[in-house]
């Protein structure tokens, strides 16, 4: 064949195939439409149940009328919606009917009866949330032993080799995150319309240790202490009280204020923790941004940076450093630029907020250096904060003779009395005797009208979670008459995550040994921050820690909700996580039984007249 008509066929035969495919195409499309697309343009002009939309439907602070419902309804059915998820909330709601129609009330369960007999009848599929508001799982039947709870702790020092008689200090019983720091709300918007929060405290072990003979308090290395402005003293920076503090002014925007401490000789430093001056606001608005470090130096003029102190969420923040040595110490928060204070109303878009003002300074309540390795970003591993990335700030290594041994660690659980009071005789050296119980971490159901917010349940534990659905059901069992399942009422959705993180339930310890096989009581001191054996071995306790945390939420709250609405005839919608990490569990986890599974997607700009979609 003739080399150019070859190459005239290799230059064609591309176009000549697409020309022959389009004419089967075209050939195959003469014969009608197949079944499967005639399947797909009837579906998508007459959808069936499962794929049309469902929506959230909120009653707002009781602003409820039966003319309302048939509207809502009859317009849901009408307009092709399969379904709807029902919150009883409040949010900013002013009264606009004549009479509020208070939760589960007589008037509200009338109203909700013929709700679920309208639904029915329309084929409208119903849900309700976990929790009157949409977050979590609580309510004002919740009792205080029942609550979400944080571990608490006291420690007292004591000299081996004599006896030592008296009453060891009770942990903090302050409501809130993490020791006596106190719970300022979180998402709930009827501060000041709810009774104060309750307090609850138990007691979970008592342990002692023996010390290194370099961990020194700073109250015993006596530092001289000055600041920028405000008034400080050491025995304030130091005495643990976590919730009193001391306001540090700013200066000029960018330059630095700061708490100096002047240890008369060099001392070498390993550790930090602060209480102040960066704990982030409601979703980070209105906080101070990251601008704390800590300096030294020799001559109390010219300073270096050892470390930055990022923001922390739960008011304390620790962070190890490699080993620095020098006279003086310095604190230093860089002062920062005019910013709106946080407004609930800007955040949804019904104002434009306050104008920018410059901070007048922060407030700080303690400081603390430590001569011996702690351990990184202990707050957060124990499981106090949410943080992502642990892996990413590791202990690093400890000094000889700086670790406790577990060896060195002592169960004095069963000598203590019930009103704190201790008799025991250490060997020789220094002994820490912690006392370590449980108080409430402060969390409600939010945002609820008042008459129906009450505590978080505790959510690690079977039979307070079991307790609380059994009872929050029974209530809807009364306000539809029985109508729940298939028909009327068939299931609960527990929304987006916003009750906080907790770390104790009456049962830990038990469950710790059970999931990890193996005792922690020889590793509690590494919950107040302490290294037990190595950094390493430390940091994997942790990790087994949070781990025993993460399974107890997903079967005791989670996969435990979805048997008992099995039981009613019901079925779960699950979120949980957002954007970022809201508890400490695994997000998947957690939907593993979820009949349908969903997630939530802000679009667009976060909160800034966003919407959210649920899927």
């Amino acid at each position: 064949m003739n080399i150019h008509l070859k190459n005239r066929l290799r230059t064609i035969w591309p176009f000549m195939t697409l020309l022959l495919l389009l004419l089967l195409i075209f050939m195959a499309g003469c014969k009608g439409p197949t079944k499967e697309s005639r399947d797909l343009i009837t579906g998508f002009q007459n959808p069936p149940e499962s794929a049309k939309p469902r929506v959230w439907w909120h009653w707002m602070n009781g602003n409820i009328t039966k003319e309302g419902i048939r509207a809502d309804l009859e317009w849901m059915h009408r307009t092709g919606i399969g379904g709807f998820q029902n919150f009883d909330a409040s949010l900013f709601t002013p009264q606009v009917v004549h009479k509020r129609l208070v939760y589960m009330t007589p008037g509200w369960k009338d109203a909700f009866l013929f709700t679920t007999k309208l639904a029915d009848s329309l084929g409208l599929e119903m849900a309700i949330a976990g929790s009157p508001g949409w977050s979590e799982s609580g309510g004002p039947w919740v009792k205080p032993a029942e609550a979400m709870k944080k571990y608490v702790w006291s420690e007292t020092t004591i000299e081996g080799g004599k006896q030592f008689s008296g009453k060891l200090p009770k942990p903090p019983v302050t409501t809130g995150p993490f020791q006596n720091i106190a719970f300022t709300g979180g998402f709930s918007m009827n501060q000041g319309t709810t009774p104060p929060l309750p307090e609850y405290y138990a007691d979970a072990a008592v342990l002692a240790y023996k010390m290194s003979e370099n961990d020194s308090s700073m109250a015993s290395l006596n530092p001289r202490v000055s600041s920028s402005g405000g008034n400080f003293s050491l025995a304030a920076l130091t005495d643990g009280d976590l919730s009193t503090s001391s306001l540090l002014p700013f200066t000029t925007p960018g330059e630095n204020a700061w708490i100096q401490f002047d240890f008369r000789k060099p001392e070498t430093f390993k550790a930090l923790s602060v209480v102040g001056g960066g704990a982030g606001g409601m979703f980070g608005f209105g906080a101070d941004p990251d601008n704390r470090a800590l300096e030294a130096g020799d001559d109390g003029v010219t300073f270096h940076k050892v470390t930055d102190i990022p923001r922390g969420g739960v008011g304390q923040r620790t962070i190890t450093f490699s080993p620095v040595t020098a006279r003086y110490f310095r604190f230093t928060w860089k002062t920062p630029q005019p910013q709106p204070p946080f407004s609930i109303g800007a955040l949804f878009g019904f104002d434009a907020g306050p104008q920018p003002k410059a901070p007048a300074g922060t407030g700080v309540a303690e400081l603390n250096l430590y001569r011996v390795t702690r351990i990184n970003h202990f707050e957060e591993k124990a499981a106090f904060a949410i943080e992502t990335d642990l892996y990413k700030v590791p202990t690093p290594s400890a000094g000889n003779g700086e670790a406790i041994k577990t060896n060195d660690v002592i169960d004095l659980t069963s000598k203590m009395k019930p009103d704190g009071s201790l008799e025991w005789t250490p060997p020789g050296g220094r002994w820490a005797v912690i006392r370590l119980g449980y108080s409430l971490t402060g969390h409600q159901n939010s945002p609820a009208s008042p008459e129906a917010t009450g505590l978080e349940v505790d959510k690690l534990s079977a039979s307070h979670v079991k307790a609380y659905f059994t009872n929050y059901l029974d209530q809807y069992k009364d306000a539809t008459g029985g109508l729940m399942g298939p028909k009327g009422l068939h299931y609960i959705i527990t929304d987006s995550w916003e009750a906080g993180v907790q770390n104790w339930t009456d049962s830990m310890i038990t469950e710790f040994s059970r999931r990890r096989g193996y005792d922690m009581i020889p590793w509690l001191p590494v919950l107040t921050g302490k290294i037990v054996e190595n950094p390493g071995a430390s940091d994997k306790f942790l990790w087994d820690f949070r781990k025993t945390i993460a399974e107890m939420t997903a079967e005791n709250h989670y996969d435990q909700l979805t048997d008992i609405l099995k039981e009613r005839g019901m079925g779960r919608y699950s979120e949980s996580h957002e954007s970022g990490r809201a508890f400490i569990a695994d997000g998947m986890e957690v939907k593993r039984k979820a009949e349908i599974p969903m997630s939530a997607t802000w679009t667009p700009g976060g909160f800034d007249r966003s919407t959210e979609v649920s899927t």
